[in-house]
């Protein structure tokens, strides 16, 4: 079983895996992906292991953008909106998070092995989640906590 993190980004554009492996490692860590070297570069890519450390299984990384997920991300976002419902006239975070799932283009979706992960994984998957929030406008949403602008929780579950 694994325990899901997102970040619902609202740039066109995303970096290639090979790009987000080089700005983790330039952060210390040693990660490594199971994609050959020409995927690495694409800019164009849906899935990827990120290897963390030996004898740890590894986080799984998916990306769904939106219009060619086979409405997969929509859904996914319909249910968010669904799930906070209408905000009320004061509820400024409940209108800033719906904001962000209307302007959404694509959710980058981590799966992270409960069962078989270690604070160097968790760490990992916080600094990746953060390219995206920095890099491609996003907003991050951890299941059974809620969704944080920047490090703060703004909206709980």
């Amino acid at each position: 079983m694994g325990y899901f993190t997102r970040v619902f980004c609202k740039a066109n554009n995303r970096p290639s895996v090979k790009q987000i492996l080089d700005n983790l490692n330039s952060f210390g860590y040693s990660v490594t992906s199971n994609l050959n070297p020409d995927e690495l570069e694409s800019e164009d890519w849906a899935n990827f292991e990120l290897n963390y450390k030996d004898g740890k299984l590894p986080i799984l990384v998916e990306l769904n953008q939106l219009e060619n997920s086979d409405g997969l991300a929509e859904e996914e976002i319909e249910e968010f909106k669904e799930t906070i419902g209408k905000p009320g006239l004061f509820s400024l975070s409940k209108k800033k998070v719906l904001t962000q799932l209307e302007k959404t283009k694509f959710i980058l979706c981590n799966q992270l092995p409960i069962s078989d992960i270690d604070d160097d994984g968790y760490d990992v998957n916080g600094e990746l989640m953060q390219i995206f929030v920095s890099e491609c406008e996003g907003m991050i949403q951890c299941d059974g906590e809620g969704f944080y602008f920047g490090t703060k929780l703004i909206l709980k579950e």
